[in-house]
């Protein structure tokens, strides 16, 4: 481990921040933190957190107002998510996923002593399973230009985060690449220039995703030198739909295979939303628990891949929206916790103790599937992220 300016008059207190968190009390974490892959991440997605600031929204604990960061580290939270888009629009909520923000944000994360997840969506705007829209600056590029721009775009970004006091653990290349990522040849309103979404009218887009992937892979490793680069992370949807987790990545390594090429990115991150679905038509049954253990199972035998859950929740309220079935968990702040609890022992009860973690979602924002209610004090879910003494680290 190592931890800057940690000196041999370290009181009690610093010593028992050290003890939590990995860095001691009142400390920044300009050195690297100890590798999160020897222990078990726990935190949340906290991106619009500065927005909310700004608007006056307070959280609160045990009854006091506190920094959410800080509330996270007392509950023995150990890492923190936060997404980067290229250049978003100026409004307030967009604005908050720019460089600038993102790196004062993120050296608020280190300087708490918490481990920092940067999600890179490489879009201005929200990239998911229906969105993977290119930066607009990019959309003309012909593709061999869009394979450099990915590669020293996601340099400078970590090179300025670096030099900046914001270098982070995890870095997300895409967000939710179901399809891919950066559309081109017309996909998704993208201009006539190839990118990198599988089902593009041009051909061959599995094989431009895995050079995009492949740069971005790249410019992690360019920016974190002289270090060495942070945990890299393949983030899919739907966790929950084992078979399309065995044909994506069956298909993913036939390509790599073919090309030549090693994606070696460490993890892979799942999002699941079993509580107010996507899309209510598919019923609570298909996104039972045990479906996402199922997933987990095929990722570790199979892949022999670390991997965590980097997005979910649960409601603490209102009703279920499936027209079949009903949630495993109530929409309580019971249930909350009951979620929270069991997602955590499924996901550390992997095979070869290859589950790594679990992020909670957009917690920041007062509504239903927050561990926070609608006048910010934490819920019992908080706690629950947190509780188990044998992952604080």
């Amino acid at each position: 481990m190592s931890i800057s300016s940690f000196h041999a008059r370290c009181s009690i207190g610093c010593l028992l921040g050290l003890f939590v968190t990995g860095f001691p009390v009142g400390h920044a974490a300009s050195a690297r933190s100890p590798d999160p892959r020897h222990f078990f991440l726990r935190g949340a997605d906290v991106s619009e957190l500065p927005f909310h600031e700004t608007r006056g929204i307070q959280y609160f604990d045990g009854g006091k107002a506190e920094d959410l960061l800080t509330i996270a580290r007392k509950n023995h939270w150990n890492v923190i998510r936060v997404r980067l888009w290229v250049n978003p629009a100026p409004q307030p909520e967009s604005r908050v996923s720019s460089l600038g923000s993102v790196t004062l944000l993120g050296k608020r994360v280190r300087a708490m002593g918490l481990k920092f997840l940067l999600d890179i969506h490489y879009s201005d705007t929200w990239a998911d399973p229906a969105h993977q829209k290119k930066p607009a600056a990019w959309d003309t590029l012909p593709f061999p230009q869009l394979v450099h721009q990915v590669r020293d775009y996601t340099r400078d970004v970590i090179s300025h985060l670096r030099e900046n006091g914001a270098m982070p653990d995890l870095v997300q290349i895409g967000n939710e690449t179901k399809s891919g990522f950066l559309y081109g040849s017309g996909l998704d309103g993208a201009g006539p220039e190839p990118g990198g979404g599988f089902w593009e009218t041009t051909p061959g887009g599995w094989d431009r995703f895995v050079r995009l992937f492949a740069a971005g892979l790249a410019g992690v490793r360019d920016g974190s030198l002289p270090a060495a680069p942070p945990l890299t992370i393949l983030h899919l949807p739907d966790g929950q739909d084992t078979g399309f987790v065995k044909w994506y990545f069956a298909t993913l390594q036939s390509h790599e295979h073919a090309m030549g090429v090693n994606l070696d990115y460490n993890m892979i991150g799942l999002s699941y939303y079993p509580g107010r679905l996507w899309d209510p038509k598919t019923g609570y049954p298909a996104f039972r628990l045990s479906h996402l253990v199922d997933t987990m199972d095929y990722i570790a035998r199979t892949l022999h891949k670390p991997f965590m859950i980097v997005e979910t929740n649960w409601p603490h309220g209102g009703s279920p929206n499936g027209t079949t079935g009903t949630p495993e968990f109530s929409f309580t702040p019971e249930g909350q916790v009951e979620y929270y609890q069991a997602l955590i022992r499924a996901v550390k009860s992997a095979p070869g103790g290859l589950g790594k973690g679990v992020i909670a979602w957009e917690i920041d924002s007062l509504n239903w599937d927050s561990v926070f209610d609608s006048k910010g004090n934490s819920l019992p879910a908080v706690q629950a992220l947190g509780e188990d003494d044998e992952t604080r680290q």
